[in-house]
């Protein structure tokens, strides 16, 4: 992973609700050290146009009133967007910093994290098989969101596995790297806040493997609580929170509040793992504490510990870092393991790669090409002179003699003219009767059974060697399915393939449809079926 950084150096950023924190953190033999820490307000203390921030979808509009008003106003009015890019250029400048690769976060409340358990699956079948899973869990269509995960051995369940599942609306991630490309940053990583605390709290051996920790972190408005088992995030959880700030005299209506929504995450872990129970608590908050963790500790009979992410970093003698705990966790993933390996911009960092590698390629074949002209053309100055009065001589001393151009005569031409009129002939019919897959994958999708998944589809498409007019097709669907024990074992794949064989654009172009294996096996206890169903024609 180091490969897309200084080996050094490595800069974590995060946009939080009031500011834009900034780590740099280098690695060294006796751990890593925090040399550069900066914090920027989004907004300022009185913002010349009443304080308000209109969101971008709204500019053109207001400014257009506004203008009709008062010209000068107008000109003021400041999208939400546009705030945090300046925050951002001036932490930037403010540390010396030039803008490049940077590791970053998503909001905590703009994240869905989802656990969840799955049979035990190939590697080359997981992505389509988890992606198929995570639809019950998340409430958009796959299409909307932007979406990783990371496969856990199970602890408790044998043959299965733990799935971590985080996905993201597409346009939120679009506009928050469209924010950070605007003030000229690049990020390879964009993971969810929560992970970035963990790591943090884990990076300073808070947190135990062992034992089940619930981190509480408590921002101006919202309460975000996190439950670990076993080191894996089970549940995550935002809760919004009246607005306080560090002038506010009294707490103690929000903290009710709080005790209150920790005691309620609790109740759900235990009732989702009655044998297990919370042995660990740790607070974390930008505001001052007071004696809120303890109250915490005697109200619950919990051990509580405040977080603490400057444990096990140096501090250069010239940096006063501030409480900015996930952004140390940003900067500590260039560093040391992961914890939990989730990169919401994957397909971005992979294209970014391919036109790099695309370049350097390109630039390293021209500078040969160049060169090999070079060394050719040197050569053939030399080369020339000589060769030059060779052939002149050679040519004044060979005799003169005719040469006669036979050009094909009628029949030879009439024959050409047949052969490229056959092949004409036999491109159109190809073309003619080729079919897609698309349209197969669009039916399958229509009928498939309710407790019915599939693990893989194959098409295939040939030209006859004998006979190149004529094209066979192949394809391959397998899966598996929940047996019903009301219905016979074989039932359920019948009914499905003869839903398929209707179907015109499963079957199009195959007349032939077979049911190659139906095989019983056990799946946590449930009866489950594999099955193979094979379509050729024509």
């Amino acid at each position: 992973m180091l490969s897309i950084f200084n080996p050094k150096k490595v800069i974590g950023l995060y946009v939080s609700q009031d500011t834009v924190d900034l780590v740099v953190l280098k690695s060294g033999l006796g751990g890593p050290k925090l040399i550069k820490f900066g914090q920027a307000y989004i907004y300022p203390k009185k913002d010349q146009h009443s304080g308000e921030i209109i969101p971008e979808s709204q500019t053109a509009s207001v400014s257009a009133n506004a203008a009709s008003s008062n010209d000068e106003i107008s000109k003021k009015v400041k999208t939400k967007e546009e705030y945090i890019i300046e925050a951002i250029k001036k932490v930037l400048i403010e540390n010396n910093i030039k803008p490049g690769d940077v590791i970053t976060a998503i909001p905590s409340e703009e994240v869905m994290v989802r656990y969840f358990q799955m049979p035990k699956i190939p590697k080359q079948e997981r992505e389509a098989a988890i992606n198929f899973e995570a639809k019950r869990y998340i409430p958009f269509r796959m299409e909307e969101v932007v979406s990783d995960f990371q496969v856990l051995p199970s602890k408790s369940v044998q043959n299965s596995m733990d799935v971590v599942f985080v996905a993201v609306r597409k346009n939120t991630i679009e506009q928050y790297l469209n924010i950070l490309n605007a003030a000229g940053l690049k990020p390879v990583i964009v993971e969810p806040a929560p992970f970035s605390l963990m790591r943090a709290f884990n990076a300073a051996q808070q947190i135990d493997t062992k034992v089940n920790t619930a981190i509480v972190e408590i921002n101006l408005n919202v309460l975000n609580v996190n439950i670990l088992r076993s080191g894996v995030p089970y549940i995550i959880r935002d809760i919004p929170l009246f607005e306080i700030t560090a002038e506010d005299k009294s707490f103690e209506p929000v903290f009710e509040k709080i005790l209150a929504e920790i005691k309620l995450s609790f109740d759900f872990y235990e009732k989702q793992f009655p044998s297990e129970v919370i042995d660990k608590i740790i607070i974390y908050s930008k505001l001052p504490l007071e004696n809120w963790h303890e109250i915490v500790g005697k109200e619950l009979q919990i051990p509580v510990e405040v977080g603490d992410p400057l444990r096990g970093i140096k501090v250069a003698s010239d940096v006063v870092p501030a409480r900015a705990a996930i952004c140390f966790g940003l900067a500590l993933r260039g560093l040391t393991e992961p914890f939990i390996d989730i990169n919401l911009c994957k397909e971005k960092l992979l294209v970014y790669k391919k036109k790099e590698l695309f370049l350097k390629v390109v630039f390293l074949e021209a500078s040969l090409a160049v060169f090999l002209l070079i060394v050719f053309k040197v050569f053939t100055i030399r080369a020339a002179a000589p060769l030059t009065d060779e052939l002149n001589k050679t040519l004044s001393e060979r005799p003169k003699v005719e040469v006669n151009v036979k050009s094909d005569n009628m029949p030879d031409l009439e024959k050409i003219k047949n052969e490229m009129e056959t092949r004409k002939d036999l491109l159109e019919n190809l073309i003619s009767s080729r079919t897609y897959l698309t349209p197969r994958l669009e039916d399958i999708v229509k009928i498939i059974p309710k407790d019915m998944w599939l693990a893989e589809v194959n098409f295939e498409e040939k030209i006859d060697k004998k006979n190149q007019a004529k094209i066979t097709r192949y394809l391959s669907i397998k899966g598996y399915y929940i047996i019903d024990e009301k219905a016979g074992e074989k039932d359920i794949v019948n009914i499905f393939l003869s839903k398929l064989k209707n179907a015109i654009g499963v079957n199009n172009g195959m007349s032939r449809a077979d049911i190659v294996s139906v095989k019983r096996i056990d799946m946590e206890g449930k009866n489950v079926s594999s099955f193979e169903i094979s379509f050729t024609g024509p």
